[in-house]
């Protein structure tokens, strides 16, 4: 059989256009800027309000602050563009309110002649997810648009019935600098003592964010046609507890425990009646986010959980019920059709990596 030729610089038929990227200040976004700029492209970056602008400007990026509403300034902002990489995902607004602003900015490209979307999606779309087999071809039950699993379903379905060229990405664990929940989260875990699994753990599909770049500057410079979707997921087949013992050891401690009473219990049914949108602490976050930046939030939040690790005894933290459903689940992703059709090549191997951390936290 003939090895498939693998393009060495992913996107390279993209250096010297114009595009343009929502979610820039965000953990993928700001490596996706940093790549693009790198490759020679013409970078704005969408903003809602000026917070991170400055930062993106000194990088070389444009910052245009354009909140994704229906409107000329936003049909401009993407008239022309060789691509639109699209990441937002507000977690503190509702599934709905984040679905509006996609069907703004969905339209905003359509009139405005954008030559493909990228839009980044999630593994958790597939009703099999977190378990067995999950390919392209696996179903996909539509549900109420508030939760994020449902307004994501959504955001695909208005782009396999809309008039754009699109790109769905759809990566599983996602971690690497600057991860929140797959990174700091871990590291911030393993510091307060630990993590508590089911028995026996299950396999965790970890993607490092350089991979899902790779793949989304791939999906932007294909010449392929129409709309498709991608499942994106890193070369290693590693287990939750070779996961969270790589952070232990980059932490320098941290207990990661197997026992049975972290096992999941069945998901119970759909409630109708379950409040929607986000909740109080969400909506104080926002505001607090509007007042003073998100980075300064999240700065004060990371001391906090800080201060808090150095108060509390530390002990081995139980997951939620939903953590622990994920924690047990036995899933296996393929990447195949990325790979035959945007030649993704995932790199980036989680041992490799946390070693490469620890070496650079010893300097």
């Amino acid at each position: 059989m003939t090895e498939k030729h693998v393009d060495p610089r992913p996107g390279d038929g993209l250096a010297g256009q114009r595009v343009v990227v929502t979610g820039a200040t965000g953990f993928i976004g700001r490596r996706l800027i940093d790549a693009l700029l790198k490759l020679g492209c013409d970078v704005t970056a969408l903003l809602r309000t000026r917070h991170g602008a400055a930062a993106l400007e000194q990088a070389g990026a444009k910052a245009l602050v354009c909140p994704l509403h229906p409107g000329p300034a936003l049909t401009q902002a993407l008239d022309g563009a060789a691509a639109l990489f699209h990441l937002a995902y507000d977690f503190r607004a509702s599934g709905a309110d984040n679905l509006a602003a996609f069907d703004a900015l969905a339209k905003a490209a359509e009139d405005g002649s954008c030559n493909r979307i990228v839009h980044l999606s999630s593994a958790v779309v597939y009703d099999s997810w977190p378990n067995g087999p999950i390919t392209e071809r696996n179903p996909i039950t539509p549900e109420d648009v508030q939760s994020y699993r449902g307004a994501k379903i959504a955001m695909e379905q208005r782009l396999l019935q809309g008039k754009c060229d699109a790109a769905i990405l759809q990566p599983t664990i996602v971690y690497g600098p600057g991860s929140a929940l797959w990174t700091n989260g871990p590291l911030a875990m393993m510091r307060r003592g630990g993590i508590i699994l089911p028995d026996p753990p299950g396999q965790c599909p970890a993607v490092h964010v350089d991979d899902v770049v790779q793949a989304a500057l791939r999906a932007a410079s294909s010449p392929r046609t129409g709309v498709e979707r991608y499942l994106i997921s890193g070369p290693d087949t590693l287990g939750w507890k070779t996961f969270f013992e790589g952070y232990a050891r980059l932490a320098g401690c941290g207990e990661v425990r197997i026992d049975p009473a972290a096992n999941p219990t069945p998901p119970p049914p759909p409630n109708g009646n379950a409040p929607s949108g986000p909740s109080l602490a969400g909506q104080l976050s926002a505001h607090l986010r509007r007042l003073v930046g998100r980075r300064r939030v999240e700065a004060a939040a990371d001391w906090a959980r800080s201060v808090q690790a150095r108060l509390a005894k530390p002990r081995p933290v139980m997951p939620d019920m939903a953590g622990r459903r994920l924690f047990a689940g036995q899933p296996e992703v393929s990447t195949r059709h990325a790979q035959d059709q945007i030649c993704y090549a995932p790199r980036v191997s989680f041992d490799e990596w946390i070693e490469h951390m620890r070496k650079q936290s010893a300097r």
